[in-house]
């Protein structure tokens, strides 16, 4: 696997409020584009994967998160 985690958070607001989320850069792997992780311990969890980082961040404006340095 070639994907690299660019950003880790947590949602702070609205209905995934406290849910981790996490950006992971795959346009080296197999899949090209990004994956948007949104995780609720390891029972519940959504992935998105995105073409282009545009759609990405169209995608992350829908939640408040405070992001975590890596």
């Amino acid at each position: 696997m070639n994907m690299s985690i660019v950003r880790k958070g947590v949602v702070v607001t609205g209905e995934y409020s406290g849910w981790e989320i996490v950006v992971a850069d795959d346009r080296d792997g197999d899949t090209g584009g990004y994956y948007l992780y949104l995780k609720k311990g390891d029972i519940e969890g959504f992935e998105y994967w995105f073409e282009r980082e545009a759609g990405l961040q169209a995608q992350l404006v829908d939640f408040e998160v405070k992001w975590i340095v890596l």
